[in-house]
């Protein structure tokens, strides 16, 4: 932000005008959004609301669509604003060893062109709410018991100037195990702080990590002529083995996008020509039109 507000400021001051912003084309070109629960066999089916949202709600076991008893569900929202969140939540009592695996998707994907007439520089700005990771352990489950409970998330924001997406920002982060003991991890470019919290109705039973929410900006240029396509993937899991287990895992709230989400902005502003170059320019019209003076 205070680069843009710089380069208005510059360009104000030697030409008397401001630099233009451009707003993509299309704010969110693209959308996808997934929620799984175990198998594509799914009981009640992807459900939309006012959004675009895929979901996966697995109610109690009736005994014939899974074994499973408990509730769950998956979900994954995007909107067109450029909004996004993902959550899995589960509670596994059905005293088997089964790992039940379930998964939260959305991607958002803005494209822009410059089209200023020269070069410009663009900006990505994001805000990602901070994700949560719990577990849920009635059994006396460690982190070296197998299957155990695992809890992550994945957030990444990908660039592609036109030879395909690179990741230029990666935060992950992984819960695992139980009651007994535990392992936290982080991964990626830009790793996220936490806070451990427990639930106060089961504090030695219901435990989590709250990670630090991240707000930053991505800067670059354009030449002329040149397109970019931004994409941004938050994903969760969470495994657990079906005897008094369960846990969450996080980022945003998916049925409310509008306070407790991810959400971006993609601009691109004209970069002004420096005053010494059109200083240059008007000296060599003045040489060139004494010449001709001259030479009559």
């Amino acid at each position: 932000m205070t680069n843009k507000s710089f380069l208005r400021i510059l360009h104000a001051s030697l030409l008397g005008l401001a630099s233009s912003v451009i707003q993509p084309v299309l704010a969110v070109s693209s959308i996808e959004t997934d929620a799984t629960y175990n198998t594509t066999s799914d009981p009640v089916g992807p459900v939309t609301t006012g959004s675009i949202l895929s979901e996966v709600i697995v109610p109690g076991s009736d005994g014939t669509s899974s074994n499973f008893s408990g509730d769950a569900y998956a979900r994954g929202a995007a909107d067109d604003s450029g909004a996004g969140a993902v959550a899995v939540d589960a509670a596994f009592f059905n005293g088997s060893s089964t790992l039940n695996t379930l998964t939260g998707l959305s991607i958002l994907t803005s494209d822009i062109t410059n089209d200023t007439g020269g070069l410009a520089s663009f900006s990505y700005d994001f805000f990602l709410p901070g994700p949560q990771l719990s577990i849920v352990d009635f059994a006396g489950m460690s982190d070296a018991d197998n299957p155990t409970i695992t809890a992550f998330f994945d957030f990444r924001v990908s660039l592609d100037y036109g030879s395909g997406y690179l990741p230029f920002v990666v935060s992950q982060g992984q819960l695992q195990g139980g009651l007994v003991s535990h392992t936290l991890g982080t991964a990626g470019t830009n790793p996220l702080g936490s806070t451990f919290f427990t639930d106060s109705n089961f504090p030695n039973n219901i435990f989590g990590y709250q990670f630090n929410s991240f707000e930053d900006t991505i800067n670059g240029i354009l030449a002329e002529g040149q397109s970019l396509s931004v994409q941004t993937s938050l994903f969760v899991s969470l495994a657990a083995p079906g005897f008094e287990t369960g846990g969450t895992a996080s980022i945003g709230d998916p049925l409310n996008l509008t306070s407790a989400a991810f959400s971006d902005s993609l601009t691109i502003s004209a970069i002004p020509v420096p005053a010494a170059v059109w200083l240059f320019g008007s000296g060599l019209i003045s040489l060139v039109g004494f010449a001709k003076r001259k030479k009559a």
